[in-house]
């Protein structure tokens, strides 16, 4: 039989063998960590790369939004330049133009807001523009505020930029106006005994002028708009039509807030309305229209303050045996005013400031559309 000898026992590794195993290990973990790190290095570096781009990317496009908002806002400004310069009541802000709706911060009936479209630019196809003209048919119907806003096509990026205008839709009015509470354009005959006109500061009929030398009062083909001018200035019949149809289109009567302040009236029917108030004088004339016959008396017991206007076109006839109701401010007419009807009362007497009187800065050319100072900016309202 063959015996079986003794199994040996596997020795252990030696403590060399085992360092050897451990440093192969350590660096096998160093390695990847630094492949780890490179791979992250790697990263951020093109996601640094690319944030970089898309900041470039969304920039430009920024730039090209609002270089399309600032060429909108120069268009607007030239088109009302052109409209103003063609007609003196331009279509821009006439019935039937693009109405829109104001912003928040243009709420109520005095606030006039009308969409502009400007035609594409042809350096940014991509741009979509538009602008908003807004004015304020009380105070300020010469000055309009332009809204222009561009967007791109994609919608990434949108800028907006506005400023004020002022524009020829109403002329100044003289820096020294006649004051009287009667003006006239031709003789002032005498009043019947019983007619009361009466001032507060006992000169009814001062500012009354004398009958013109180089012109016939009774010819309407000659007929010089003295008294109009001598009160209203430059400023033009159609300029005081366009703006009363223009508060009357946008709902200001004398039950809104603020009361309309401009009535320009074409009907020969009695006048039967009382107006304005010491703090909101109005204008109110009797057009050539009203005053084709004979202009429109105020019924008895109605009470206008502020400025009444007869276009009686140098007719003295047209104004015979008128009855005024209670003015209290300036009756101006453009011829003479043979009489009154009894009960007629005229007062002059210290307003507010009258509508039609706009602040103009010194110097300015009236008849140019002239960009506000200091009113460009960025944002909307």
């Amino acid at each position: 039989m063959i015996g079986l000898g003794r199994m040996r026992p596997r020795s252990a590794p030696s403590g060399h063998g085992r360092q050897a195993r451990q440093r192969g290990a350590i660096s096998l973990l160093v390695a990847i960590s630094l492949t780890l790190l490179a791979s992250l290095a790697s990263f951020y570096s093109a996601r640094s790369v690319l944030v970089d781009r898309l900041a470039s990317h969304n920039q430009s496009q920024a730039a090209q939004a609002r270089l399309a908002a600032e060429a909108a806002l120069a268009w607007a400004r030239a088109e009302l330049q052109r409209q103003h310069a063609s007609s003196p009541t331009p279509p821009v802000w006439g019935p039937g133009t693009g109405t829109a709706p104001c912003p928040a911060a243009f709420s109520g009936p005095r606030w006039q807001c009308v969409a502009l479209q400007p035609p594409v630019h042809p350096g940014l196809p991509d741009a979509v523009a538009q602008v908003l003209a807004v004015r304020d048919l009380i105070h300020s119907p010469h000055v309009a505020q332009l809204l222009a806003s561009a967007s791109l096509k994609d919608g990434t990026s949108r800028a907006q930029v506005q400023a004020q205008v002022f524009t020829p839709t109403v002329a100044p009015a003289p820096p020294h106006p006649n004051t009287a509470a009667v003006v006239l354009h031709g003789c002032a005959l005498a009043a019947k005994p019983s007619t009361q006109m009466a001032a507060s500061n006992g000169t009814a009929n001062t500012g009354a002028s004398t009958c013109p030398t180089s012109t016939s009062p009774t010819s309407p083909g000659t007929c010089s708009p003295a008294a109009w001018t001598s009160v209203l200035g430059d400023i033009s019949p159609d300029q005081i039509r366009a703006w009363s149809e223009a508060q009357s289109r946008n709902g200001l009567s004398t039950l809104s807030q603020p009361a309309r302040s401009v009535y320009w009236v074409d009907s020969p029917a009695t006048w039967s309305q009382s107006l304005g108030s010491s703090e909101t004088p109005v204008l109110l004339v009797f057009s050539e229209q009203a005053c084709a016959q004979r202009c429109p008396s105020m019924a008895p017991g109605v009470r206008v303050v502020g400025t009444v206007v007869l276009q009686t076109q140098c007719q003295d006839d047209r104004a015979r045996a008128w009855h005024a109701g209670h003015i209290e401010g300036q009756l101006v007419v453009a011829s003479g005013l043979p009489e009154l009807q009894v009960g007629s009362r005229i007062e002059a007497r210290e307003l507010a400031q009258a509508p039609y009187r706009l602040p103009w800065p010194a110097g300015m050319d009236a008849r140019q559309v002239q960009r506000v100072p200091g009113s460009w900016r960025e944002g909307g309202p």
